[in-house]
This record gives structure tokens, C-alpha cells and sequence, in this order.
């Protein structure tokens, strides 16, 4: 399957590899310093539980084409670069195009582009490029019970190719599942995010001052309730289901939070993520505030922690 990655940053490098890896042909979209980084040295890759870099000779350009036919091209841009994208996408011809992009703010102008060919995804992977390596972890195991990777259909249809990525990112190492409301999944995916990010943010960057906090790991699950609650009151199921847990007993998730919190992976995927892309979290807090702000509902706690970003104001 060919596959372009367009974006050489985190999550479009560990697709990149391990797709690759599944045996796929695949290039990479990357600027500046990051194409040339590519062009000269090859995309490097470690796993932080394994330890090991793996190496791959994977083509990279700088300008997609119209006439640059791919089987799907994956969007792992940040929250407001998409948008950016869309006039050279919608003349491009490849017929599937997936992003996986923070969006809480719907995908009417998206689809009004790229029409069918508009796919969403998310990912549950991350980490971060130290000296030309990026350094991943997979969400796989006991902790997919947080997050895992997702595809779905605009209008919710269970089609041929969504069965087929789906499948194809499996294989490849990364397990993924299928969202009937990929809108709704990701409104409810920064319902929680942002607090998280915000309850860091609180203790300069450091998850594990956080993780001995039990008052502000409280305002943070608060936080996440009350964004959930708000999304509710706009109509929107919780998606995926399993993000109802944060309406569990407070003292049992604040035992959760204060033991997952500590974790290698917490650090990688919660605090290291947050650090890299404060300006990115700014925007997708304001834009998830602006959503819910003529709700009705109290959002005390997420105002409570909003202000930690909030220096992005000036």
C-alpha cells in the first residue's frame, strides 16, 4: 500500500517507520531543517520500552503535487495547520485522505474540500525527536484502555477502507479500532486532555510533582468532568464509552491518576507531549472553551486550571 505522511514531526515519523516496517511504500512530507534531516541521515526510530533504534531509507519530499497519487495520504499536522492544507489536498488526487489532527471544532469546512475522500483518525502513540531519533511508545496492552488509535468515517459508515486501514495499522504494530463519531470522539478526547495538560503545566512541566498532588489531581479529574458534562449538554455522547470512567468515585480515580502519572509512559505521552506543544494546547483550550461557553453547567475547575496556559495571551 503506498502511503504518504504529510508532517515529519512525532506522529508522522513513527507511522512512517512502522508502516514501513509492515512491509508498505512510504514518503514523507517534511520542511526545513526536518527534510534535511530526513534527506541526510534517514528517519530513526526507538521504542522506549525495547531500546532499540531501528534505521529506514524512507523517500522524503518537501511539495505534494496534484499528480502525486497515493493510496492514502495521513495528516499529522498540529491543530491549525490543517486548515492550511486544504487548498493543496483538494487538488491533489489521491482519493483517501485521513487526518489525524486535534480538531474540536467539526469538519464542515474540511469535507467541503475534500469531500468523501475526507477521512479522521487520532492516534494513540507519541513521544519526542532528541537528535534526530525519534523516541515512541505504542499504546498497546492495559494501557489502550485510555487511548487507542482510531479511524472513522465523517458520517459514521463502516466502509471498505476504513476496515482496510484499520487492518493495515494492526498489522503494521500499531493496534487501532473504528469510531462511529469521530466528531464527538475528539471533542471528548480534549474534554480531557487539556486539564491533564493544564494540571502539568501547573508544576512547570513535571508529572511527577503532579502525580504527589492529590488537590490538583482532583481539580484535573473535576476539570475533565465538567468538560465531558458540557459536551452532553451540546447533545454529544461520550465517545469512546470508555471515557466514562472519569465519572467513577472521585478517591478511586485520583489513586489511579496518582499511580499512572508516575509511569515512564505517562511522562512520554502526557508531560512530554504538553511540553512540545504548549502553543498547540493554548489554541485547543480555547477553542474547546469557546464550544462549550453558553452551556449551562458549572466549569469552575477547568477555568481553575485554564489559566496555567493562559500566558499565551500575550
Amino acid at each position: 500500500m503506498k502511503f504518504l505522511i504529510y508532517g515529519g514531526g512525532v506522529i508522522g515519523s513513527i507511522f512512517a517507520g512502522k508502516l514501513y516496517s509492515g512491509g508498505n511504500d512510504i514518503t514523507i512530507l517534511a520542511r526545513n531543517k526536518r527534510f534535511e534531516e530526513l534527506k541526510k541521515n534517514g528517519l530513526k526510530i526507538k521504542d522506549v520500552k525495547e531500546n532499540v533504534i531501528e534505521q529506514f531509507n524512507i523517500k522524503v519530499i518537501e511539495k505534494l503535487e496534484p499528480e502525486d497519487v497515493y493510496d492514502y495520504i495521513l495528516v499529522t499536522l498540529k491543530f491549525g495547520q490543517g486548515e492550511e492544507i486544504l487548498p493543496i489536498l483538494s487538488v491533489n488526487k489521491s482519493k483517501n485522505i485521513v487526518f489525524f489532527v486535534n480538531n474540536p471544532l467539526g469538519y464542515d469546512k474540511w469535507k467541503a474540500y475534500l469531500n468523501e475522500r475526507l477521512m479522521v483518525g487520532f492516534p494513540a502513540c507519541g513521544g519526542e525527536i532528541k537528535s534526530n531519533i525519534t523516541e515512541y511508545y505504542i499504546s498497546k496492552g492495559i494501557t489502550r484502555s485510555f487511548q487507542t488509535t482510531t479511524f472513522g468515517e465523517i458520517d459514521g459508515t463502516k466502509t471498505k477502507r476504513l476496515k482496510e486501514i484499520k487492518n493495515i495499522f494492526t498489522k503494521s504494530g500499531i493496534p487501532s479500532t473504528i469510531s462511529k463519531n469521530m466528531d464527538n470522539w475528539q471533542k471528548c478526547h480534549i474534554a480531557v486532555v487539556t486539564p491533564i495538560a493544564n494540571a502539568i503545566y501547573k508544576h512547570n512541566g513535571d508529572i511527577k510533582v503532579l502525580a504527589s498532588n492529590k488537590m490538583d489531581i482532583k481539580v484535573m479529574i473535576k476539570a475533565a468532568r465538567e468538560g465531558l458534562c458540557a459536551l452532553k449538554e451540546l447533545g454529544c455522547k461520550v465517545e469512546p464509552m470508555k471515557l466514562n470512567f472519569y465519572f467513577l468515585p472521585i478517591p478511586f480515580l485520583s489513586l489511579c491518576f496518582s499511580k499512572i502519572l508516575k509511569t515512564k509512559i505517562a511522562d512520554i505521552s502526557m508531560a512530554k507531549h504538553s511540553n512540545n506543544a504548549k502553543k498547540e494546547m493554548f489554541e485547543l483550550q480555547r477553542a474547546f472553551e469557546s464550544l462549550i461557553k453558553d452551556t449551562k453547567l458549572k466549569k469552575e475547575h477547568i477555568t481553575m486550571l485554564s489559566k496555567y496556559i493562559n500566558f499565551y495571551d500575550s
